[in-house]
């Protein structure tokens, strides 16, 4: 009966929409109510702006100066709790001086900061595009799992397979997958695959794959729930008779809130083994893919981005093509110090060699290109981005940058540079003659320094 409700859209739907115009209509139908003790409300209003600062001296404070996520949850958040916290303010005064619990008053205010609550909640949550639906808020994967049909190994090169005529299905197919721990003893979530209409025919070639890792928090699904990857695979597939690359999101993390920072480890087990051994043995045993580097890409997104500057960069032998969105520094889940201790033995010097900058200085290109990207908004992105072109530049890498006009450390950024970032993949892995022109992402700047 209530199948549809997984499906709510929690950024901009119908749910938000209404909990908006329940906030407002209650709070001004409360004051206007109250209109007679204007000293009341007067106070009221105090005790709102007073909670509203504080909400935002607790966000800024959790954010920027605890650094308790790892990286800034920036303005527009920080000035959405404080509207929480005012209305909380508010609400709750208004209880307070409202006398009994027969007052209608102190039931409406109760049920408006019940509404306020869950408002503040998914205001906060589109400032990041992090949980479209409540399939991404409860973890529970939107794919259902791959049947033995799609998994498949193929011999058939893709110029042979241009050739012969398909009968090709209009979309690709997302599926969840397992992917085993065969040398590491990492414990994984399920992975999800994306086959576009060519990987899904009765006789399908060798294509392209990338392997892409999401943010954390978070989940293999994010890629293409809160990253909208597959209609921007689906878009390039249809311009290209049926092909695009496969994508494989495996699971870094082991949990939406674990950050093992992609090393191996005691504490959370061979996490770079798996992804670096495991995944792509994996993808070469039960996929049509290509064995050679030049058609492998490693990939992602926040957390995910960091590791792939951390592990590409040594296994040029594997991938070919990088690209980071929003990566850090470095890897970060506690202070450098502790990290040093507690992954590394005291070792700085083992710690540098994992961070992305010492990554790329240590290991020589070997024909690997690397394509970084970030928001506008996200100082600490661009900053990363400045000290890794020229780093990857001495290395021999070739550098390409996209940023993203107006968004932060997010999603949309994701969903702005993922078309232009699989464009020039296309290009880079043969399946386009050249890459679509600036204008047709205008809200992307492009550069090749």
């Amino acid at each position: 009966m209530l199948n549809w409700l997984p499906d709510v859209n929690l950024v901009d739907g119908t749910l938000v929409s209404t909990l908006r115009i329940v906030v407002f209509a209650g709070i001004v139908a409360l004051l206007g109510s109250m209109w007679r003790r204007w000293r009341t409300v007067l106070v009221v209003l105090g005790i709102a702006v007073a909670s509203g600062g504080l909400g935002w001296l607790g966000a800024w404070l959790v954010s920027d100066v605890f650094n308790v996520f790892g990286v800034s949850i920036g303005g527009v958040a920080m000035r959405r709790v404080g509207l929480g916290f005012a209305e909380l303010g508010l609400l709750i005064s208004v209880i307070v001086v409202a006398g009994s619990w027969r007052s209608w008053r102190r039931w409406v205010a109760l049920l408006v900061a019940v509404a306020s609550l869950c408002f503040t909640a998914l205001q906060v949550n589109s400032t990041f595009g992090q949980y479209p639906t409540l399939h991404a808020a409860l973890g529970i994967s939107k794919f259902g799992p791959a049947n033995d049909s799609l998994l498949r190994t193929s011999d058939l090169s893709l110029g042979d397979w241009r050739g012969r005529h398909h009968d090709l299905p209009d979309h690709g197919t997302v599926v969840s997958v397992h992917i085993p721990t065969q040398a590491s003893n990492f414990r994984p979530r399920d992975g999800v695959v994306y086959l576009p209409p060519a990987a899904v025919a009765d006789d399908p070639p060798q294509l392209p794959v990338i392997v892409a890792m999401t943010g954390q928090p978070g989940a293999p699904d994010d890629m293409f729930t809160a990253g909208q990857l597959q209609p921007v695979l689906d878009a390039y597939a249809a311009k290209h008779d049926g092909i695009a690359p496969i994508v494989v999101v495996p699971d870094q993390l082991g949990d939406a809130y674990q950050n093992p920072i992609c090393v191996d480890s005691q504490q959370m087990g061979q996490v770079e083994t798996y992804l670096m051994r495991d995944v792509p043995d994996w993808i070469s045993h039960h996929l049509p893919v290509s064995t050679e580097s030049s058609q492998w890409t490693l990939g992602g997104f926040s957390q995910g981005a960091t590791c792939t500057m951390q592990m590409g960069p040594a296994n040029t032998a594997r991938f070919g093509h990088l690209f980071a969105i929003s990566s850090e520094m470095q890897p970060n889940n506690a202070p450098e110090a502790e990290m040093i201790d507690q992954y590394f033995g005291g070792d700085r010097s083992a710690f540098v060699a994992k961070t992305p900058l010492g990554a790329l200085a240590q290991h020589p290109a070997q024909g690997q290109d690397v394509l970084l990207a970030a928001g506008s908004n996200d100082a600490d992105a661009q900053a990363a981005i400045a000290k890794f072109v020229p780093v990857a530049k001495q290395s021999g890498r070739e550098v390409q940058t996209f940023i993203s006009q107006g968004t932060g450390h997010d999603w949309y950024t994701v969903r702005a540079v993922l078309p232009p970032i699989i464009d020039a993949l296309g290009n880079r892995l043969g399946l386009a003659d050249q890459e679509e022109p600036a204008q047709t992402w205008p809200n992307v700047v492009r550069t090749t320094p």
